[in-house]
């Protein structure tokens, strides 16, 4: 099984009694990585109890069916995405919209290279159509990319921006930005060092602003 994000549930660590909303936070923990590694058909709810340290039951207590538990480990993992830190200093000015949408991919970046789980969990989904895929397109992928394409269409309106349609955008972001940590273990064995420190994410950051913002890079 893969190794868990450093504020994700890992198996075999014992709590004094919790309250239900823990054992719920746990739970979405552990099947946040479960289902990263395993994909939905794979993932085994023994093994997310488990890791949670706590009783089988108690996901059927928790969760009506496997789908919602699914469903509530991807709104988990966008909520602590809408809740990732601004980096340090001073926020850009609301009307640049280049430094908006840098700041923004930055702190994407580090999210991604802190919870790969989302990801990995997306992109098992995305290779053929499902009720699934729709409701994660529907429900957080689709106004996510929607504003993608109103700030890269303002961004290219006002003349900057490298010459990149707004779904290009999209799939840089996507892909060359986020996929970086999610295939870890492949870029591994291939001697491609990915690199999750701070540091070498700002440095990821970097290269994928200069890509998509090169007037902004060269400030």
């Amino acid at each position: 099984m893969e190794k868990a994000s450093t504020d994700l549930a890992a198996p075999g660590r014992r709590r004094a009694r919790r309250r239900p909303a823990d054992i719920t936070a746990d739970l979405l923990a552990a099947a946040a990585v479960e289902f990263a590694a395993h994909g939905f058909d794979g993932a085994s709810t023994r093994r997310i109890a488990e890791r949670a340290d706590a009783h089988q039951p108690q996901i059927n207590y928790h969760f009506a069916s496997k789908e919602q538990l699914w469903q509530a480990t991807v709104t988990r993992l966008f909520e602590l995405l809408a809740a990732e830190p601004v980096a340090p200093g001073p926020a850009p000015a609301a009307d640049d919209l280049e430094a908006v949408l840098a700041a923004t991919l930055r702190r994407f970046l580090h999210f991604s290279a802190r919870h790969p789980e989302l990801n990995r969990i997306i992109n098992l989904e995305a290779t053929s159509p499902s009720p699934r895929l729709t409701w994660l397109v529907g429900t957080h992928l689709r106004p996510l990319h929607d504003a993608v394409h109103q700030v890269w269409g303002e961004i290219r309106a006002g003349g900057s921006g490298a010459d990149l349609p707004a779904d290009e955008v999209w799939e840089l972001i996507t892909t060359y930005g986020a996929l970086r940590f999610a295939n870890e273990p492949m870029l591994s064995l291939l001697g491609i060092t990915s690199g999750t420190s701070a540091a070498d994410v700002d440095a990821h950051a970097d290269r994928l602003v200069a890509l998509l913002l090169p007037a902004l890079a060269r400030r």
